[in-house]
């Protein structure tokens, strides 16, 4: 059966091991996840709830989930991703740390990868990009300068050292920090003001850099994944005159499958996406490519004749 369990187990080791490799030390500037978009706002997502503007996210490149702070989302499990062509999509907590105030959001639908990798320059030297919401959801870009490296406490009173010192005050919390080459030097976090006393805590929005956020992703569970998409059938590989395909023997209730028209008993899918598909293995390898959303072509043969059939893919119920 082809389930968003089967479709999904390798694409979820595979996408944990995207977070792990990139803020790693070889994600640099010749490293695989190293092409930033050419324009770096495409990168920076906002983060509404209920509507309101609550923070920004960074985009992580190759991968598309995003790394923002976790104090900007307050309680909430869940949050509307806007992106720079003003699409939304819900967002939902894969991984989260307190101590660091960093979140990791799963995008629930579509496939973006547009974002950024690690920077592999000494952010004391170079000059920084900031970005702040503006009017409508476009965002604007500001330039800035490290003053040097601050300790902090988290809210628990844990000592954060190594944290940019730049004017963050008026920065939204998960502000992504760039470099000139439009590589992430870090995000905007909200920390504690170190004090003699560890009980008191006068909030402060830092920047937490590239160390703070490999260690936080490197720690990422290996089920903080988009959703598989899911197709919804039971098949077998068949050969009809000649004709190799995979016979759909059932459909689940309210499937994508269902909807887009397939007929249990009655289709073999030939191919999808224009490729061949001899098996249920082989099938469910061109789905497994698609995302949440989007959508999939079937040619199908069915009582002599061949048919093209569209289904809008979506997450196993």
């Amino acid at each position: 059966m082809l389930t968003a369990v089967n479709l999904g187990k390798y694409r979820s080791a595979a996408v944990a091991l995207l977070s792990a490799l990139f803020f790693s030390a070889s994600a640099g500037a010749d490293g695989p996840a190293a092409d930033a978009a050419p324009d770096p706002r495409k990168g920076v997502v906002q983060l509404e709830l209920n509507g309101r503007a609550v923070g920004l996210g960074a985009v992580l490149s190759g991968d598309g989930r995003i790394v923002t702070s976790l104090t900007a989302l307050g309680t909430a499990d869940t949050v509307d991703v806007r992106y720079a062509d003003g699409h939304t999509v819900r967002g939902k907590i894969g991984h989260k740390d307190t101590t660091s105030d960093l979140a990791l959001l799963v995008p629930q639908a579509g496939r973006y990868t547009e974002g950024f990798a690690a920077s592999e320059q000494d952010p004391l030297n170079v000059e920084l990009r900031v970005f702040a919401s503006s009017a409508g959801n476009h965002t604007t870009i500001a330039t800035t300068k490290a003053k040097g490296r601050i300790e902090a406490r988290s809210k628990d009173g844990t000592l954060l050292t190594g944290l940019l010192d730049i004017d963050a005050r008026a920065l939204a919390l998960g502000t992504p920090v760039i470099d000139p080459g439009s590589h992430a030097v870090g995000v905007v976090v909200r920390a504690c003001q170190t004090a003699a006393d560890a009980g008191t805590c006068t909030p402060v929005n830092v920047v937490a850099p590239v160390a703070i956020l490999r260690a936080f992703l490197v720690r990422t569970p290996a089920n903080a994944v988009p959703p598989a998409p899911w197709l919804g059938i039971n098949g077998v590989p068949e050969t009809v005159n000649g004709t190799k395909g995979v016979r759909v023997i059932a459909l689940a209730p309210r499937s994508p499958a269902e909807k887009g028209g397939l007929k249990s008993q009655q289709d073999l899918v030939v191919a999808a996406d224009g490729q061949p598909v001899e098996s249920p293995e082989r099938l469910a390898d061109v789905i497994s490519r698609h995302a949440v959303g989007e959508t999939v072509k079937l040619n199908v043969f069915a009582q002599g004749k061949y048919r093209e059939v569209t289904i809008v893919l979506s997450g196993s119920p």
